[in-house]
């Protein structure tokens, strides 16, 4: 089963390779990837932020379901 960093890096890993393909300034291409890896933490935070309060959600609606 692929989790969500699979997808996440799949996006991000073609992000870099269109940089490395088409900038050919290296200082410029060095900030890129920098911002492509800086968006790739923040997604995974926020996908792993998102599932956790899901998951608290579920299991809290659960308990008061299940307790009547």
């Amino acid at each position: 089963m692929f989790t969500p960093d699979f997808y996440i890096d799949g996006v991000q890993n073609a992000k870099k390779q269109i940089v490395n393909t088409f900038i050919t300034n290296d200082s410029f291409k060095k900030e890129l990837i920098k911002l492509v890896d800086a968006q790739t933490e923040f997604a995974k935070g926020q996908v792993k932020t998102t599932l956790a309060i899901a998951e608290a959600f579920v299991k809290n609606a659960s308990s008061a379901v299940y307790t009547k």
